[in-house]
């Protein structure tokens, strides 16, 4: 729900509602890059952006973007489904499937359990994540008055992780085709 007025850190900087995006912005292909470089833990700053920023829309007493992020798998359809919702409303219907984009995302997640070569499969979780984040995206442009940053170069910290991320996958892909070999 979109309240009438700004968030409080904003009314202390001069921000309207309108200068604010309702979601956290990144653009699709950082989000993938950072996903798989990180192994999934990208995914953890995700949801607490998304929901940091909900918050700070919502006004709400109580809400903890932290504890939400932690136990993401109960709150990731909460997230797509405010997604959809504000696109409905704004838009007058939407496209995005929360449900069944929360159960992917949570099946994917779930095949890290498997052994390995079938456990890499839940690399690619983040492919449920990038619908939901092209929708923000969208909405982002539709409702933010002024200009935001769109997040979508990597930059100092994302390189570091980009750089230690790839080793570890390259090491781990090879040490789990050495334990096939056998």
């Amino acid at each position: 729900m979109i309240p009438a007025q700004p968030p409080a850190d904003s009314a202390a900087q001069g921000l309207s509602k309108a200068a604010l995006p309702p979601f956290f912005a990144v653009s699709l292909r950082k989000l993938a890059i950072l996903s798989v470089c990180m192994l999934g833990l990208y995914h953890l700053y995700w949801f607490y952006c998304h929901w940091r920023r909900i918050g700070a829309w919502s006004d709400a007493s109580g809400f903890s973007p932290a504890r939400r992020t932690l136990f993401f798998v109960f709150y990731c359809y909460p997230l797509f489904r405010r997604v959809r919702m504000l696109d409905a409303r704004v838009n007058g219907r939407s496209r995005l499937h929360a449900a069944w984009l929360a159960l992917g995302y949570v099946a994917a997640n779930l095949l890290d359990l498997l052994p390995d070569p079938f456990g890499w499969l839940s690399l690619f979780s983040f492919v449920f994540l990038l619908h939901v984040q092209a929708c923000a995206n969208r909405l982002n442009e539709q409702l933010c008055a002024a200009p935001f940053d769109r997040n979508e170069r990597l930059r100092g910290w994302n390189w570091a992780a980009v750089a230690l991320g790839a080793v570890a996958l390259v090491l781990g892909l090879a040490a789990a085709v050495s334990v096939m070999g056998r």
